[in-house]
């Protein structure tokens, strides 16, 4: 698997790079934005995972990214930074972000943030059968039920659309903008606090299980199995 690192410091490109090699990983550095677009073109090492810097020399890391959203989409992006305010890292995964790790970091927790997201798409790649089970949760797309430890919970269409959404990216985070668009749809232009509404209304039916439904606090839920 080869891994490209889109991150300017020389020092820090080093350890990443004897990080991952340790790991069994293959890497490429690139240390500016421009070097690390040259580097997804060339077809000769294509790129499995991006690690992002997002003060970078040439560009805005944001921006960056979204560009990386419109060109290569298919390619996970984990996100390094020395900003910890959670703005930034809402608007990381608004624009696209797999994962996100504040400088300083250990290495080893990034290798296990690597593993997880490769996993993940892995998982999301594959053909999704009617049927899934995960952890204490099994659901039906088909007949559209939903068994928690053994027991009928009985949802609305918005609720079964959302358990869907997570059973299907598991460990995934939705921002409530993210669940809006993809449970009630583009055109609907509500408040966010109608998913809050939601998940209160399915943790209920959902106890003493309502913790599978786990909060990120500052940016949305996501499934915890």
């Amino acid at each position: 698997m080869n891994i490209l690192i889109i991150e300017d410091d020389p020092s820090i490109q080093m350890l990443l790079k004897l990080s991952l090699e340790v790991e069994g990983f293959h890497s490429t550095v690139a240390g500016t934005g421009a070097a690390g677009m040259e580097a997804l073109g060339n077809q000769q090492q294509p790129i499995d995972l991006i690690l992002l810097d997002l003060m970078l020399p040439d560009r805005s890391g944001f921006e960056l990214l979204q560009a990386l959203q419109q060109q290569y989409k298919t390619i996970p992006v984990i996100v390094l930074t020395a900003k910890n305010e959670m703005n930034d890292k809402i608007l990381g995964f608004q624009l696209g972000a797999d994962d996100y790790l504040t400088k300083p970091f250990e290495t080893r927790e990034l290798i296990l943030r690597v593993r997880a997201v490769m996993r993940r798409m892995k998982a999301e790649s594959a053909p999704l059968s009617e049927t899934i089970q995960i952890g204490l949760i099994e659901i039906d797309k088909r007949e559209r039920s939903l068994l928690v430890a053994g027991t009928h919970v009985k949802t609305t269409s918005k609720e079964f659309d959302f358990m869907w959404l997570l059973c299907t990216n598991p460990k995934k985070v939705f921002t409530r903008e993210q669940i809006l668009d993809q449970v009630w749809g583009f055109e609907y232009y509500g408040q966010t606090r109608s998913v809050d509404m939601m998940v209160n209304r399915l943790r209920e039916k959902m106890k003493p299980n309502d913790h599978l439904v786990a909060t990120v606090h500052g940016t949305g839920y996501k499934l915890e199995v």
